[in-house]
């Protein structure tokens, strides 16, 4: 099993500005089609929602998952928004789980 993961270290906040607004932009955009490549390439994605909570990018990911019929596991049954929830197709709440699943 190979995990497609964020490539940063630490997380990147969506109102901190990074030299100029341009580079800022850029640098959001470049997270946001890199994962989207990961989302192509995995046969299944899996949301890390601790506490039940998902940030808004991952509506995005989640909707690009299911538009291309990529199974969406995830840790909890909720992500803070019932739109998001109904995307979910099985709850797994352990990486042997999900390993058993896959």
């Amino acid at each position: 099993m190979t995990v497609f993961r964020p490539n940063i270290s630490e997380p990147i906040f969506e109102n901190e500005m990074h030299v100029t607004p341009h580079i800022t932009r850029m640098l959001f955009k470049g997270l946001t089609l890199e994962h989207f490549d990961m989302i192509r390439k995995a046969d299944a994605c899996y949301v890390h929602n601790i506490d039940s909570y998902a940030g808004v990018s991952v509506s995005m990911e989640m909707g690009y998952a299911t538009a291309l019929g990529k199974p969406l596991y995830a840790l909890n049954p909720t992500t803070g928004d019932p739109c998001r929830d109904s995307l979910i197709d099985r709850v797994t709440p352990t990486a042997a789980s999900l390993a058993a699943l896959l």
